[in-house]
Order: structure tokens, then sequence, then C-alpha cells
């Protein structure tokens, strides 16, 4: 398996689940020790999109240096059914992100695709939908009561399947 993983948990401050600091082979084995911490969490605290995106970003940059990578395409996934309520505001978050991003490219050559969801009415639509525009990725808004986020959040390998996240259709329109 050549897929690394990720989750980070976030409220007043972000965690990366299971104690890691870089990326983790996408086994069956991790992916299951990674499901039931996720079936684990508890939603309380503030939200804290600052702190999350850092150590995102801190894991994705650990991997790299430590070159336990395929090399291949670079994609966040980001998820909140909040507002920003911890930490920097929306401004910072933005260039955090597009900062972050930048640096992965130009330190690394790694082009980094952030896909956001905003779950819920009550979810954050402006900051997800600005991160995901500024960085050249996807914002997709899941509804409380019609939303089906598994197949919605699944639809993102498409992107790299037909070879968007390469660069090379540049005249493809999704």
């Amino acid at each position: 398996v050549a897929d690394r993983i990720a989750v980070i948990s976030f409220s007043d401050r972000a965690t990366q689940i299971g104690g890691y600091s870089s990326l983790i082979r996408a086994t069956n084995e991790n992916k299951k020790r990674l499901i039931k911490a996720i079936k684990d969490l508890d939603a309380n605290g503030s939200t804290n999109f600052y702190d999350a995106f850092e150590t995102a970003f801190d894991a994705l940059e650990n991997t790299i240096k430590r070159e336990i990578t395929s090399g291949c395409n670079v994609a966040v996934l980001f998820m909140t059914d909040g507002q920003i309520s911890q930490g920097p505001g929306a401004n910072e978050v933005i260039n955090l992100v597009n900062d972050r991003t930048e640096r992965l490219a130009t330190d690394f050559s790694r082009k980094t695709t952030l896909f956001t969801f905003s779950l819920g009415y009550a979810a954050d639509h402006t900051v997800t939908r600005t991160i995901a525009c500024s960085t050249n990725g996807i914002w997709t808004p899941v509804d409380d009561l019609t939303g089906d986020l598994v197949t919605t959040m699944s639809s993102y390998y498409k992107l790299f399947a037909v070879g968007l996240g390469e660069g090379g259709n540049d005249d493809f329109t999704v």
C-alpha cells in the first residue's frame, strides 16, 4: 500500500488521531484503527480551524521530510460542522492554508488539493469555500437531512482518477 493517511480531530485544539506526527500507511489494519478512533470521538469544545490545518500540514511535511511518501498527489479533506470560535480568525486561516500549500509546492514540489466539506446548516460556508477556491480545490456543502456524506467525500478520488490532480487536463471541466 503506497497511500498514506492521517486523521486530525479538532475542537479547542487539534490532535492527530493515534498520536502520530506524520501520515501512516493506509493498510486495512490502520484504517480499522482510525475508524474505531473516529467513532469514539465526542463533539465538544470550540472550533479551531487554524490549529486543524496547522496540524495537518505539519503531518504532511513530516512525512515528506522523512521520505516515506509515494510522491504522488496530496489531498486534504477538511470537514466541519461549525464556525471558527477559537484561535485565529478567517483571514489568518486562509493565509495559513495558502502559505502552507505554496510551501509544499515550492520546497517539496508537491501540488496539494483541498476538498472542504461544510456539514449542515450551522457549518461555515464562507471560509471553507474560500479555502477550496484559493487552492484550486473543491468545496461541498452537505445538507443535514438529505446529504450523503460518504458518497460526497469519496468522490474526491475521481478528480485524481481522471488526471486532474496532475494538471494534464487543462481543458477538462468538472
